[in-house]
């Protein structure tokens, strides 16, 4: 009877335990799925580009770029056509390149927000919507620069832009207005935005 007694606390407090570790790492974490993910505009690689690393590796690089911690799953796309390998402008051709169905990435939320004055200002290097860089202009070259700059800082949850700078040559931009794709040598972005709020 005893033991009946004693054997039932235990399991009683190992849910308990089990639940409550549960639920504190569900309440920190959070994540994002990037469907068919992509690196300079085509389709990323399942390896580097020596193959010695492949799958959860290269996911959790990807990952890290895009701001998260890690890679919590991804799964392969066989015969994808043409890849970009990560962090090199190499590329695989042919139908043996295979590359990510989706990536899985990972968050943590701090314990401790920062002080609301540590994050007024924010400095977005190469600024990116929806993947491509922003363009110059705001849409049909028109609204560029300054206005172009204020529609990617609201669209960020800042007030303003504090300060841009243009750059030239950029192999493809997205227009805010009316998202028109820019492709080649004349297409032209914004090397760095700082937006305040």
């Amino acid at each position: 009877m005893i033991f009946f007694r004693i054997s039932g606390w235990l399991v009683l407090f190992l849910v308990l335990g089990i639940g409550s570790l549960q639920a504190k790492k569900t309440s920190q974490d959070f994540y994002r799925d990037f469907w068919f993910p992509t690196y300079l505009i085509q389709r990323l690689d399942y390896c580097n580009a020596d193959g010695k690393e492949c799958g959860h590796a290269i996911a959790t690089c990807y990952c890290k770029m895009m701001g998260y911690a890690e890679s919590s799953g991804e799964k392969i796309d066989y015969n994808v056509g043409m890849t970009n390998y990560l962090s090199t402008r190499l590329q695989c051709k042919g139908w043996g390149c295979n590359g990510f169905k989706w990536i899985t990435c990972l968050g943590v939320f701090s314990h401790t927000p920062k002080r609301s004055y540590f994050y007024r200002s924010k400095r977005y290097v190469f600024p990116r919507f929806d993947h491509y860089r922003v363009d110059w202009c705001y849409e049909n070259a028109e609204g560029c620069g300054k206005r172009a700059a204020f529609s990617f800082c609201r669209r960020m949850g800042y007030s303003h832009a504090q300060s841009y700078q243009k750059q030239s040559n950029v192999a493809a931009t997205q227009a805010l207005g009316n998202q028109k794709l820019c492709f080649g040598p004349t297409c032209e972005g914004f090397s760095e935005i700082t937006c305040y709020r």
